[in-house]
């Protein structure tokens, strides 16, 4: 009975301890943390207990920042279209504590990412012309405040990019400067 009682005091420690200071986000998460489509909205990070607090929006580039301030993390999101088609996603993530960092790097084997030491990087190439990477940046400051973080980028070269409605400009109608006898 006593290990029983011990076991299970242990098991309501171990689930403490996670729900506290676990990562609110995932590799999947940060594939749909943007909407390339509609590309104010943020449903993904909003149901995860992330705020909108500031956001930035040109012609081809959007930088949204967001915080989780229950879990105290940050999120820095840049989405850029460069004038050709490729589309950018950077996401900087900065975690509270080390155990958080740590808990989310044992993650990436999962999502089939590989470690190139030469490029020092988590890597998932998906094709010639995209792929996924992860930068461990470790411990940083940012705000006065010490984090882990991590940098997820994902491109998508002109070559596989879609055209998009907010990207492509009307024609400009032809004037014929040619004039034509009546």
């Amino acid at each position: 009975m006593k290990i029983i009682k011990y076991k299970l005091h242990i098991l309501v420690v171990l689930l403490f301890v996670n729900t506290s200071f676990g990562q609110t986000l995932k590799v999947s998460d940060f594939r749909k943390a943007f909407n390339y489509d509609k590309p104010t909205e943020h449903e993904q990070l909003l149901s995860k207990g992330f705020k909108l607090l500031s956001d930035t929006i040109a012609a081809n580039q959007k930088k949204f920042k967001f915080n989780n301030p229950n879990t105290k993390e940050i999120i820095e999101l840049t989405f850029t279209e460069d004038g050709e088609g490729g589309e950018y996603l950077s996401i900087l993530y900065f975690l509270p504590s080390e155990f958080t960092y740590k808990n989310f790097i044992s993650t990436l084997t999962a999502y089939k990412f590989k470690y190139s030491k030469r490029n020092t990087r988590y890597q998932l190439p998906a094709s010639s012309y995209s792929g996924e990477n992860i930068y461990l940046n470790g411990l940083t400051s940012t705000n006065g405040k010490k984090y882990y973080s991590l940098k997820y980028e994902s491109y998508k070269d002109k070559a596989l990019s879609g055209p998009r409605s907010e990207f492509t400009s009307d024609k400009i109608p032809i004037v014929d400067s040619i004039r034509k006898p009546k």
